[in-house]
């Protein structure tokens, strides 16, 4: 016989191969599946975090900008932050940029949504004429109030805190999908 006669061709695999090979199969898709969830939900945090910081700064802008001009703020205001029960969740002030109308704008949460309104004040004999909020006629009444404006400017807000005199301090507390962000900061009323 021939050295070639006694070996044999193996053409296939052997069960133990088959089942080694299938094992290292399944873990190396287990660990591929479980690194693409993690990377899902890493994404999704970072998703909504990125929204409810951005839409933070888009609300605190605007209330910083129109803050910032007030020459008068409506809402009693505590100088400190002591008692946190004290703190107002809305403010109003009188619109420091349009100086050709006497006009107040109001910050107010409902819900989780943080509206606006243009507030005006007048004496209906005299609807034309704006007046100061606190103004009275000769009878001693007080002024007739017309929202012109009222908006949405922010969601996902659930609460917003006011402290300080000159130095206006903020607390905006935003919430999404689980994640809440608190973003704090103080406005200096030039017009104060």
């Amino acid at each position: 016989m021939t050295a070639g006669a006694h070996q044999k061709k193996q053409l296939g695999f052997t069960l133990i191969e088959v089942i080694i090979s299938l094992t290292i199969t399944s873990l190396l898709l287990l660990i591929v599946a479980s690194l693409y969830g993690l990377s899902q939900s890493t994404y999704a945090t970072t998703d909504t975090t990125a929204e409810i910081t951005q839409n933070g700064r888009v609300i605190l802008d605007r209330l910083i900008r129109e803050l910032r001009q007030t020459p008068a703020i409506v809402t009693t205001i505590p100088a400190t932050n002591g008692d946190p029960e004290s703190l107002p969740d809305e403010i109003m002030f009188q619109d420091g940029h349009d100086t050709s109308a006497i006009r107040y704008l109001r910050y107010y949460l409902i819900g989780s949504d943080l509206k606006r309104q243009i507030i005006i004040y007048y004496f209906p004999s005299d609807p034309a004429n704006y007046v100061y909020w606190h103004a009275t006629d000769q009878g001693g009444n007080p002024p007739t109030s017309e929202i012109l404006e009222d908006k949405i400017i922010g969601e996902y807000v659930y609460d917003l805190e006011f402290w300080g005199v000159k130095l206006i301090s903020i607390n905006l507390y935003l919430f999404k999908n689980g994640q809440s962000e608190i973003i704090n900061t103080a406005v200096y009323g030039r017009n104060l």
